[in-house]
């Protein structure tokens, strides 16, 4: 799924996305994530993996396009709605 947010522009993506890719493919953004004491800084063409549950906020630092990927789980193959309600469902957007 791709996200655009613009410059300032945040979004909670939820505390759900462990074993998730956000790759960066235009822009940068800031990443934090509850229970992380380390912040993120994403540039064009870098990644990030989740690998812990916590709340997850990604603020743009300029406008930037991102990709979030959802490694598989197990055998079961989500429907294309099922994996973007999964992520909408918690998501919050707002500016600085």
């Amino acid at each position: 799924m791709e996200l655009l947010l613009k410059n300032q522009e945040l979004m909670d993506l939820g505390k759900s996305l462990r074993g998730t890719s956000i790759a960066c493919r235009d822009g940068r953004c800031w990443i934090t994530q509850e229970g992380d004491s380390r912040d993120h800084i994403l540039r064009t063409g870098e990644s990030f993996t989740i690998k812990a549950a916590g709340r997850l906020i990604v603020t743009a630092t300029e406008s930037c396009r991102l990709m979030l990927v959802e490694h598989e789980n197990g055998n079961r193959q989500r429907q294309p709605a099922e994996v973007l309600y999964g992520y909408l469902k918690s998501c919050v957007v707002g500016s600085l």
